[in-house]
């Protein structure tokens, strides 16, 4: 059976983030004590799940139900890890590197990594099913009689339009922390749905690529103090430090968003989306994305876990 364009792509860039996604599960697994190792992982989960979702219509949906059931609780495993890491990262940065919470964190950390190194063991057993096009799809998105072409300037610029409403919500004062997340969130799907067709944009999708990457750091750095805040419990002096951190963040995302996407809006996104051109540089948002550093200094390094046989630790510094 002869497959639709957009049918053999979808399954051509699904299988390829499949491959990067087994990659990263291997080197968590192998060095489940490294926290960029985790941050990795997770990451390679996001930017898979979201190539099942954006092909949902176009794909056998046996294979993607099953992996989205078993990568969600992949991702709470990674999670448990990766909030201590951010937790101790942002208790260091307040000056509260002596805090009572650290060896709490601590503790919690080393139990979590060993549950992620357990589950990751299993998965690696069971490996991963197989993904297929879909023969019938459902009538969706995607139209199986146009070129790659013809949809990609269908449905970007209305995901540019979900993306913007999205945004100016969040961005307004008084915006809820449920708010933040939901966006910071839709802010990564977009991002990791542009990236599936960074083949058919050229320097319009670098300048996009570098405001969205921009966008995420500081909704991230937003989330880090959310989530830091309730692992703390009732330390109230880290509490405090940590909010009067994610107050001033919060005031950084909503001057970001103004210079960077209210300022240009959303007809520039519209714009240079409806025109996909197969000609163009293929891995030009790559490169565009992997020669900015992935946390600016504002926020501080990703640094990895120390080794909890380590005197430091063991002392209580960090």
């Amino acid at each position: 059976m002869k497959f639709a364009p957009i049918s053999r792509y979808a399954l051509r860039e699904t299988l390829g983030r499949q491959k990067r996604l087994t990659a990263a599960s291997r080197r968590a697994a192998k060095h489940p004590q490294d926290a960029e190792a985790i941050h990795g992982l997770r990451v390679s989960i996001r930017r898979f799940t979201q190539c099942l979702r954006i092909f949902d219509q176009l794909l056998d949906p046996a294979a993607p139900k099953q992996l989205r059931k078993r990568l969600r609780k992949l991702m709470d495993r990674c999670a448990a890890a990766r909030n201590c890491d951010v937790a101790l990262d942002l208790l260091g940065q307040v000056g509260l590197a002596k805090s009572p919470s650290v060896s709490k964190l601590q503790k919690a950390r080393t139990q979590a990594e060993r549950d992620l190194h357990r589950w990751l063991k299993t998965e690696h057993r069971r490996g991963f099913p197989n993904l297929q096009a879909s023969r019938h799809p459902p009538d969706g998105d995607w139209k199986l009689d146009q070129s790659l072409e013809d949809n990609l300037r269908r449905v970007l610029p209305l995901l540019a339009r979900d993306f913007f409403e999205a945004g100016s919500a969040a961005a307004v004062s008084g915006a809820s922390a449920q708010a933040l997340h939901q966006f910071r969130l839709r802010a990564k799907r977009f991002r990791y749905t542009l990236e599936l067709f960074e083949r058919f944009y050229a320097r319009e999708m670098v300048r996009g690529a570098q405001a969205l990457k921009g966008l995420q750091d500081r909704l991230g750095a937003i989330n880090d103090c959310v989530t830091t805040i309730d692992l703390l419990g009732r330390d109230r002096r880290a509490v405090t430090a940590i909010r009067s951190l994610l107050d001033r963040r919060e005031v950084e995302f909503k001057h970001y968003w103004k210079s960077q996407f209210a300022l240009h809006g959303l007809a520039w996104w519209s714009t240079w989306l409806g025109r996909p051109a197969r000609k163009a540089p293929r891995k030009i948002l790559h490169a565009a994305v992997t020669a900015a550093p992935r946390k600016t200094a504002r926020y501080g390094p990703r640094r990895p876990r120390p080794n909890p046989a380590s005197p430091e630790l063991k002392s209580g510094r960090r």
